[in-house]
């Protein structure tokens, strides 16, 4: 049988080392757990809680046999919420659940220090899953923390404590900033990644659906996530131009409304007959795992990989799987072509649920229209003088929404409206057809863009009129602002969530936290902009600039090596004038002999610390016992071996209450 061998006095972990030892594990895992199965997170809170109980009470803490059935335990935990133990997610989790694990064998500072370092990677993991400034900060401060605790169990400042070693931290990380920037600006980057992490193509984000039926937008609404950032060259367009073209629906099977299946032979262009007041943008683009890029209506230009399909729709060539930046020109007035005669037949279908009063109701305005134009016209005066109301939360309808709508509730969100108004135009002999988008944005003053977010989506009808081709006509916007449900809006989205309608004055508080938040969201754009969207194209575009444009990478690996050599240069000889870093008890001797100095008893420079604390004791002998204890301290550790951990903090526990005062001279002395 194998001994163990004893661990030396030295090297036994102290239970605050532990427990921040502890801490920042839990601090550095807290971002990832919102990744995580509720079932990984649930066992982690369960070792935790071991962890923290066993400072307490060390019974709790369990053996390696225990330990042993809860690693079995873990990994069957892993699998059970992923299938798999490799991938981004299975990975993660498994890897974050071995941490935990360890946390219950901290035996000695070896431990210790195996637990930090290893808390590096998981730190890197949760870039698989969120880049973002904030938690980039977050996680920096973490690190400097998990340096912090490595200084002080390699020995610190004589293990005075955790500031002493922060200020260590702090210097060791100063000094690594400079080659962290040139390494970051000048390492070769590659075009592709270079290793696949196994990520689920397949798994949907949070977005807009290519199809459309009762309540599937206004659940998208309350949802105010970041769709996508615009900023405009010039002055951008007023609120009501604010329409981000997504998918086209051509279909209705009495509920649900989907892009159908348009004559196999259509060739129809995406061109304009006319268009006029262009306008030029970039669009970053959250991932949707879908091939469509939101445009402003009407898109005349397209990035280089990406087209405009014959519904006027902005499609990329590939699914959008990353943060995408493209540069688009449109066209705010328009006139498009007339469609192939198929199209307008597919955009006159009806679905058999068409009741008799839906049918009577058009009779009544096709009577009075000279038009098409004027039954749109009809149709829209009708939603504004009836009692339709907006709401974000309307009533649960049956197997014929639309005339439930348009008859009995008459409460809805723009997909009620949008689709019972695309009906009736077809009813009416006019080719209508939906698109799915968003409408508005928030202003952000702070970085110059305009936000859109999920809870601006929106949908609205394109009806065919000759000579005109196809018209945007919004039958939300129709509603009488007096019938619209700001409570639930307010409620739901927050101040100043959607563009469609006005929420009401925000109160100062929530002014203030809406100034907050489009600060962040500037911080994070601009981390996106000059950090994350850096790529080798901007690298080889600096060396274009510096003149070195025909050396390549070639020319840019050698001048990362010069930057390098020059950086570590400068920083080498930083440190040599600061003359290394003085012994700490030196420190502490040099604040006991400023405190003597304030009290009127210098230290003269011939004098060393025994010729002092002799001449000290006998000019006040008040002072003498506190300058004895001192010293006893002092000179056996810095001039003999008699240095220990706890030297440190004995003399700055001493130096904590030591603040003598100077005599005062009485008048007749002073004769």
């Amino acid at each position: 049988m194998f001994k163990t061998k004893p661990i030396p006095p030295d090297e036994h972990p102290q239970p605050r080392q532990i427990l921040w030892t502890s801490l920042l594990v839990l601090a550095a895992g807290l971002p990832l757990l919102r990744f995580l199965d509720w079932r990984i997170n649930a066992f982690l809170a369960l070792i935790l809680a071991i962890r923290v109980a066993g400072l307490r009470w060390p019974a709790a803490v369990p053996n390696r046999w225990i330990r042993a059935l809860l690693t079995f335990a873990g990994v069957a935990n892993c699998l059970n919420a992923y299938q798999t133990l490799a991938g981004q997610d299975g990975g993660a989790a498994l890897f974050t659940t071995m941490i935990a694990l360890k946390l219950l064998e901290l035996h000695s500072k070896r431990d210790l220090r195996l637990v930090l370092v290893l808390m590096g990677f998981l730190i890197v993991i949760q870039f698989l899953f969120d880049e973002s400034f904030p938690l980039t900060f977050y996680l920096g401060l973490v690190a400097l923390g998990i340096v912090t605790l490595l200084v002080e169990l390699n020995g610190g400042l004589l293990g005075s404590g955790l500031r002493p070693a922060l200020r260590i931290a702090g210097r060791l990380t100063l000094h690594a900033l400079p080659l962290t920037l040139v390494l970051f600006v000048l390492f070769p980057r590659l075009h592709a990644p270079l290793w696949s992490l196994g990520v689920d193509a397949s798994k949907g984000l949070m977005g807009m659906s290519d199809s459309m039926e009762p309540g599937n937008i206004s659940e998208l609404v309350v949802n105010g996530e970041l769709a996508f950032r615009v900023r405009f060259e010039g002055a951008p367009p007023r609120p009501d131009q604010l329409y981000w073209r997504g998918p086209v629906l051509w279909e209705m099977d009495g509920r649900r409304w989907t892009p159908g299946r348009p004559p196999p032979d259509w060739q129809d262009p995406a061109g304009l007959i006319e268009s006029a007041d262009p306008i030029d943008y970039e669009v970053v683009l959250e991932p949707t795992r879908q091939r469509w890029l939101f445009a402003l209506d009407m898109p005349v230009s397209e990035p280089a990989d990406a087209a405009i399909n014959p519904d006027f729709q902005l499609l990329a060539s590939q699914p959008v799987n990353a943060l995408k930046r493209y540069a688009v020109r449109s066209a705010l007035s328009y006139r498009t072509h007339e469609p192939d005669p198929r199209l307008r037949e597919l955009a006159l279908r009806l679905p058999e649920n068409v009741t008799p009063r839906m049918r009577d109701l058009v009779a009544d305005w096709r009577a009075r229209a000279d038009s098409d134009w004027d039954l749109v016209r009809l149709g829209l005066t009708h939603f504004n003088r009836e009692a339709f109301h907006y709401t974000l939360l309307p009533p649960a309808l049956g197997a014929n929404p639309a005339d439930e709508f348009l008859f009995e509730t008459r409460s809805g969100f723009c997909e009620h409206y949008a689709s019972s108004f695309a009906l009736l135009m077809r009813l009416g002999g006019v080719p209508a057809r939906i698109v799915l988008g968003y409408l508005g944005g928030e202003d952000n003053d702070i970085g110059g863009y305009k936000i859109v977010r999920q809870s601006d989506a929106h949908a609205w009808v394109e009806v065919l009129i000759a000579g005109r081709g196809w018209v945007r006509v919004d039958p939300t916007a129709a509603v009488d602002p007096s019938r619209i449900d700001n409570r639930t809006a307010t409620r739901l989205l927050g101040a100043g969530a959607s563009a469609r309608f006005d929420l009401g004055d925000a109160s100062a508080i929530a002014h203030w936290i809406r100034n907050m938040r489009l600060i962040a969201d500037t911080l994070d754009a601009t981390w996106q902009n000059w950090v994350l969207d850096f790529s080798a194209d901007d690298q080889l575009d600096l060396m274009d600039r510096l003149g070195l444009g025909d050396f390549r990478e070639y020319g840019l690996a050698a001048l990362m090596v010069l930057a390098v050599s020059l950086t570590l240069g400068v920083v080498l000889l930083a440190m040599m004038r600061d003359k290394g870093e003085r012994d700490p008890l030196d420190a502490f001797y040099a604040r006991f002999c400023q405190r003597l100095a304030r009290a009127g008893l210098p230290r003269h420079p011939h004098e060393g610390p025994g010729d002092y604390g002799q001449r000290i004791a006998a000019a006040r002998p008040d002072l003498s016992a506190t300058v004895s204890r001192f010293l006893a301290l002092y000179v056996p550790a810095r001039y003999g071996a008699r240095r220990t951990g706890e030297t440190g903090i004995r003399l700055a526990r001493l130096l904590r209450g030591f603040n003598p005062k100077a005599r005062r001279q009485h008048a007749g002395s002073a004769r």
